[in-house]
């Protein structure tokens, strides 16, 4: 789900962003996703996918809840019922 967000940019970049829209035949918003995401991998930024679920979570709080869920999973004994 795309949302509407308000940011402030200085001209040249403004003028790089159109630019670049206009000679890749695309969208200013598939431009600067493009870049976050590129920008994000190049700084080896992590995505936390349980992010996506956690609503106001905290980055620190969805790693910690993440890594709990991990362990928890990893440490569970198996009972065969044999019955």
């Amino acid at each position: 789900m795309k949302r509407a967000v308000n940011i402030r940019l200085e001209e040249n970049v403004i003028i790089t962003l159109n630019q670049l829209s206009e000679e890749l035949h695309t969208t200013k918003t598939d431009v600067i996703e493009k870049a976050i995401n590129f920008f994000s991998k190049q700084n080896n930024i992590q995505h936390n996918q349980l992010l996506n679920f956690a609503g106001k979570l905290k980055k620190s709080d969805a790693d910690t809840m993440l890594q709990a869920i991990k362990n928890d999973k990893n440490l569970k004994d198996f009972e065969l019922d044999i019955s």
